[in-house]
């Protein structure tokens, strides 16, 4: 289930970047995990810089969660 992924790349020490996939394509990076809250049916991404702004990714919509290179 993709929502376990996301909570223990959440919870990985150190902290490694991953991307979340949509089925329409959408990709959302997220490059530090206090910019992401897991609810029971959304997962809540804050991470647009200088905004408020915020992305509300329905679970059954996510189809892929990858891990990033860490940068150099």
């Amino acid at each position: 289930m993709m929502i376990e992924q996301i909570r223990e790349i959440l919870h990985q020490q150190p902290f490694q970047p991953f991307v979340i996939t949509m089925t329409n394509g959408d990709r959302y990076e997220v490059h530090n995990p206090d910019l992401v809250a897991i609810g029971r049916r959304h997962v809540f991404f804050f991470a647009y810089p200088d905004s408020d702004r915020m992305a509300w990714l329905r679970m059954n919509q996510i189809v892929a969660v990858e891990t990033l290179e860490p940068a150099a």
